[in-house]
């Protein structure tokens, strides 16, 4: 059953998301979901209300703080209404290559119009590489992004597209539409570890606290863009692609990617927890079913980062 307009926000306020959610989850995961499905344009403006309600508005004689670009984890205390735009700006740029960029362009737009104080407007340029003329290392950039789900895999499966016709499919843009490093690098390691990067050492204490919590798993994960608002918890990352693969019904991706957020991070009954949320969004948008016939976690063989 469609869910009415009036009804969204305490739906909203109803998902059960895993308690180690990001605080944006629950917004990100109902937009995009929603916006796979072309319900977008009505879910984005309760989804916005719900990500920046927690956070208090800049007062009117309040100065709007430059926005730390190269290091957008510094607005989570600076302008955290700001660095919440941005995430969700981000989250549906990465979904464009999973549910269509017409949707991501509605989307955005639909994002900055909804916004009732337009200081809260993120402006971050991530994929600014691209016009300094680095699409090669970009390409490279997003494979490495890639390999976070697919691991050892990712050659294979690479092999396969050639072997079958599919190279132009092997060398979309869709590779650099992925998570994918500047020249600014971030190698992240376990929560009892050391991350090395200048930048990081000057973030406020309560970011640095965030960035070490969001971070369980002690798998290294190098090269992060250092301005990509969700790339400094991998989580996040699997939350976009699920969102987007599962009111798709993309079998086989999603397979993938149920395995690719236990590697990132989740566990499995958080995985079961997220997958589940997803399906109601989809409930909620009139569309029953979706997780019919569909891999859950308990398809997902026993991953190393299970093991240790």
């Amino acid at each position: 059953t469609l869910l009415q307009p009036h009804a969204i926000p305490a739906f909203l306020r109803s998902l059960a998301l895993p308690s180690s959610s990001p605080q944006a989850a629950p917004a990100l995961v109902s937009l995009l979901a929603a916006t796979s499905l072309g319900h977008g344009q009505t879910w984005l403006p309760h989804c916005l209300k719900h990500a920046l309600d927690p956070h208090p508005r800049l007062s009117p004689a309040t100065a709007v703080p430059p926005e730390p670009v190269a290091n957008p984890l510094l607005d989570a205390e600076l302008h955290p209404r700001r660095f919440v735009v941005a995430q969700l700006k981000e989250a549906l740029v990465k979904s464009a290559s999973l549910i269509g960029v017409p949707r991501v362009i509605c989307g955005l737009f639909d994002l900055e119009a909804a916004l009732e104080d337009k200081r809260d407007l993120s402006r971050a340029f991530v994929r600014n590489g691209l016009d300094d003329g680095m699409v090669a290392e970009r390409r490279e950039a997003g494979r490495q992004g890639l390999r976070t789900v697919y691991r050892d895999e990712l050659d294979g499966i690479f092999d396969l597209m050639h072997e079958r016709g599919l190279d132009d499919l092997r060398a979309s843009p869709f590779l650099l539409c992925r998570t994918a490093p500047s020249r600014s690098q971030l190698t992240l390691s376990s929560p009892q570890g050391t991350c090395p990067n200048d930048d990081l050492r000057h973030l406020p204490h309560t970011a640095r606290l965030a960035l070490a919590s969001s971070w369980r798993t002690t798998t290294p994960l190098a090269l992060l863009p250092l301005s990509d608002s969700l790339a400094h918890d991998p989580r996040l990352l699997s939350l976009v692609t699920l969102s987007c693969l599962i009111p798709q019904r993309s079998q086989r991706e999603l397979h993938w990617h149920l395995r690719g957020a236990i590697r990132r991070g989740w566990t499995r009954d958080e995985v079961e927890q997220v997958q589940g949320v997803i399906e109601r969004v989809c409930e909620a948008c009139g569309v029953d079913g979706v997780g019919e016939g569909m891999p859950r976690v308990r398809d997902v063989e026993v991953q190393d980062e299970e093991r240790r």
